[in-house]
């Protein structure tokens, strides 16, 4: 049984990554998905000026860009001032898959983190993965992005005991709602 064909038509990407390789090589995966040519950036402070005005519907950057981390950026568009690109997803591709890099990527907000290299197959699990599976935006104090949980479990005795545990179940946080998420939408069986 094939796989369902999606139609990522008219979905717009950012792509930022120093390497211009690299960037030729997920552009042109991009491209292969359907998407219209990404944007295409190499530092922190491109993608800054180009957001600044215009919205995206995903995000893919290197973890460590030329003039700051992809970790910095992240948070800078996490901020609420930033209501046009705020809950956009965001891929985080790295070749060094250090702890400490992970750890300031997820925790600046980003969606997911890949290891470079990626194949094709790859990348598309990962964006419809993130479109599929919607975690709600969280704002707590130093962290704004997705859910962090990947999994609801109940409690092992099965009684909710926390105050809040009785909204659980209801829509408490905004979900992204962009042209990747009504791609993704259209094509499930």
């Amino acid at each position: 049984m094939g796989q369902a064909r999606l139609n990522l038509k008219g979905v717009q990407a950012l792509l930022l990554d120093s390497d211009q390789f690299s960037r030729g090589l997920i552009a042109s995966m991009l491209r292969g998905f359907g998407m219209d040519s990404p944007i295409i950036g190499q530092t922190g402070a491109d993608a800054m000026s180009y957001l600044n005005g215009n919205g995206v519907d995903l995000c893919i950057m290197e973890a460590q860009l030329p003039d700051m981390s992809g970790a910095e950026l992240i948070r800078w568009l996490r901020r609420p001032e930033m209501d046009k690109v705020r809950f956009v997803p965001v891929v985080v591709l790295t070749s060094y898959a250090q702890l400490r890099l992970v750890s300031a990527a997820r925790d600046g907000g980003a969606n997911i983190i890949v290891r470079k290299p990626v194949s094709p197959q790859g990348l598309f699990d990962r964006i419809t993965w993130i479109a599929r599976v919607q975690r709600p935006f969280i704002d707590a104090g130093s962290y704004s992005g997705p859910d962090r949980r990947f999994q609801s479990v109940d409690p092992p005795d099965g009684i909710w005991k926390r105050e809040d545990d009785a909204k659980r179940g209801q829509e408490a946080a905004p979900r992204v709602v962009n042209k990747l998420a009504e791609a993704i939408a259209k094509g499930s069986p």
